[in-house]
């Protein structure tokens, strides 16, 4: 094995979301997460966005494994649409490897070997040694991840914060890090989602005293607090206080309750049978008794409250004077629902609270600095960000003695190779967006998208033509149906346009004794044009042609 490693992101460098980093030598490749994002909303249909394996698949005799940070889906959530094309073992903490199997096992897939390794603990994979490093987040069993290599110890901090009084759990391993950093760390990954926030993070303590205020204030309320659906801890701090205030906690929501049910079989959620209660029951209780708790996935905070404002639940009703507790923030992309869904609460009467309810899962820019200082890495790879945000991030590294032209801002695609003295762009790999059509759980190509999107715009313009199969001479008239196209009067007179035009190419066609499918292809590209010139439309155009035999 030569003294030099490649590291290699295909996701997770250009936005958040969609994690995946891969680590190479000469005979080993391991992936560091494999997560989903969230499409913008111009992709109709779309529910997701994953990786490109393509490299794997080409190099897959080299493959050995998949590692995990956490149990969020912007780093798991791949893992069900890919497992079939790469196989090898995942590998994660107890709780991130329940969620992973819970997933696989919902997608139908099979064949997947799992190992669940505890905090604190190193595996061997392919040629790579692994330390499974305690962190802290907002999904307990979260860890760092040490590689040890031939050139040196890289660091991958998965995502990260520095809580010094979390409510559950225990702090991350300050104190392991700390003897790395003595030993010499050749280059750290770091989160850099929040290098942009100055400070330090809020304590989750923080939170659960903002939360009994409310409690306190409202006592006489019914509470619905909505929260992200992996956030164990702050679904412990509302259990808790719950049960000093008396009341029952209703859970709703599918990856929550997932979740929830993975994470007390494991003993992360300490919860007595007389406080939960089923959802259907809900209703023999004064309202000053219960507390629902809902959510959705974690691009989609608001997905369950969302379905509730707008009157589509089955079982629970907005009700005048109801609190509602957003114990979340609306994620990038999804602005626009979250303030929707506040203004339709406040509509139906109820109090809707939002402040001091929510503690970020990331680091901020003093957790950072605290982080470099003690690791004293001497290379820096700012990661799990948009642009500036890894920006701040070198700049936080470069003030705490880092060089600048250590810490290296790279894309996704970028072969970045590392040996003990150097750390550099090599080369790049040409990766492609993956679209994963939700109902079909399955991918889906660009092209598709392209058509939804213009049938969005302008509809959609199908001809009809009904031919004799010996001679191609038209037996009946051509028929033009248009969808979401024009209006009424206008589509009339562009039909008759369209007919016109469909049955001078036919013939032109049949003419020159072409009757295959370059016939459908010269009357749509023809359609196209004439319609675009007639009114500025670019509808879709579908050309069908049937023959009979008379």
């Amino acid at each position: 094995m030569n003294d030099s490693i490649k590291i290699i992101p295909l996701g997770g460098f250009d936005k958040i979301g969609m994690n995946m980093t891969l680590v190479e030598s000469d005979d080993s490749i391991i992936v560091i997460d494999c997560g989903m994002s969230f499409p913008p909303d111009n992709m109709p249909g779309v529910t997701a966005m994953i990786p490109d394996v393509t490299y794997i698949k080409r190099n897959i005799d080299k493959f050995k494994g998949i590692i995990l940070t956490h149990g969020h889906e912007d780093h798991i959530g791949a893992i069900p649409y890919i497992s079939s094309e790469i196989k090898a073992p995942i590998y994660g903490t107890p709780l991130t490897i329940g969620i992973v199997e819970k997933r696989i096992k919902d997608f139908g897939v099979k064949d997947v070997k799992t190992k669940a390794v505890k905090q604190g603990n190193t595996i061997i994979v392919g040629d790579f040694k692994i330390e499974f490093i305690r962190a802290n987040h907002s999904i307990p069993d979260s860890v760092m991840l040490a590689i040890y290599t031939p050139c040196g110890t890289i660091i991958h901090t998965g995502d990260f914060k520095m809580d010094m009084s979390p409510v559950v759990g225990t702090t991350g391993d300050i104190a392991r890090l700390s003897v790395l950093g003595s030993k010499g760390v050749l280059a750290v990954l770091s989160d850099s989602t929040n290098a942009l926030q100055e400070g330090t993070s809020s304590s989750e303590l923080r939170v659960y005293e903002h939360l009994g205020r409310f409690y306190n204030l409202y006592s006489k309320n019914r509470l619905i607090i909505v929260t992200f659906a992996t956030n164990m801890d702050r679904i412990q701090q509302i259990i808790n206080l719950s049960k000093a205030y008396g009341r029952k906690v209703v859970l709703e929501g599918e990856l929550m309750l997932g979740v929830f049910a993975i994470a007390r079989k494991l003993g992360y959620i300490d919860v007595d049978d007389d406080i939960l209660l089923d959802i259907n029951l809900m209703n023999e209780y004064p309202a000053e008794e219960l507390v629902i708790v809902t959510t959705g996935n974690p691009g989609e905070s608001v997905q369950c409250i969302a379905g509730i404002a707008a009157g589509d639940h089955e079982l629970i009703k907005i009700n005048k004077n109801d609190v509602i507790l957003f114990s979340s923030v609306a994620i990038h992309g999804n602005e626009v629902v979250f303030n929707r869904t506040l203004n339709s609460l406040e509509e139906k009467g109820a109090i809707v609270q939002v402040q001091d309810l929510h503690a970020t899962g990331h680091a901020c820019s003093e957790e950072l600095k605290l982080l470099y200082k003690i690791l004293h890495p001497k290379f820096v790879i700012p990661a799990h960000g948009e642009y500036r945000s890894r920006r701040e991030a070198k700049k936080i590294a470069c003030e705490v003695g880092v060089p600048s032209e250590n810490v290296l801002l790279i894309n996704n695609g970028d072969v970045v190779e590392v040996t003990d003295e150097t750390c550099k762009v090599t080369d790049r790999i040409k990766l492609s967006d993956i679209l994963v059509d939700g109902y079909e759980k399955s991918r889906i190509d660009t092209s598709i998208i392209h058509e939804r999107q213009s049938l969005s715009e302008s509809g959609a313009v199908i001809i009809e033509l009904c031919v004799e199969k010996k001679t191609g001479r038209c037996v009946s008239d051509i028929r033009i149906e248009c969808c979401g196209f024009m209006g009424e009067k206008i589509q009339k007179e562009l039909s008759e346009k369209i007919k016109a035009l469909a049955l001078k190419e036919y013939a032109r066609f049949l003419g020159q004794g072409v009757r295959d499918d370059r016939v459908i292809e010269g009357i749509r590209k023809s359609a196209e044009d004439n319609i675009f010139s007639m009114c500025g439309k670019s509808p879709v155009v579908i050309v069908m042609i049937t023959e009979v035999v008379l």
